[in-house]
């Protein structure tokens, strides 16, 4: 599915910054912090519980971190080159031609801020991957990314 590096520019869709923030710093930084509540639980009284009347709050925060975790996977930086799209995610890059694109689509818990992305078969990145818009948190009400790529693969 990958193709040759195309000689043409990457234009960039997704913002370099909301997507490295929300795909590698707020993850590690929530995950050491965690991590660092529990070892220090731990550390001065030996065994870690849970008060009965706090169990819905720690299952709250299980539930937002097992989602951050899902959404840090699955969130890339997505561009086009000529007529391919062009998929990163610091280290690692595919380019997909546009024909492999099945559906562009909002996402309704996050509309004009995250895209998703379906492609015809597997790529580096999966079937199904996601992005976040350049600059959709101050466009997100009079803009729509999805429509964008939708005409710029059609």
């Amino acid at each position: 599915m990958a193709t040759d590096v195309s000689a043409e520019r990457t234009v960039w869709l997704s913002g370099e910054f909301v997507t490295l923030f929300n795909k590698l710093l707020f993850p590690v930084v929530w995950l050491a912090l965690i991590s660092g509540i529990l070892l220090s639980v731990f550390v001065r009284t030996g065994h870690i519980s849970i008060a009965s009347n706090s169990r819905y709050l720690v299952g709250f925060f299980l539930i937002g971190t097992a989602f951050m975790v899902w959404f840090s996977l699955r969130v890339q930086r997505v561009g086009y080159s000529g007529k391919e799209l062009v998929i990163s995610n610091y280290w690692r890059e595919a380019r997909i031609p546009f024909d492999q694109v099945e559906a562009v689509e909002p996402v309704w818990w996050y509309r004009g801020r995250l895209v998703r992305i379906q492609l015809r078969s597997e790529s580096p990145f999966g079937q199904v991957l996601y992005y976040l818009p350049k600059w959709g948190f101050i466009r997100c009400l009079w803009s729509s990314p999805d429509k964008e790529l939708r005409e710029l693969i059609s």
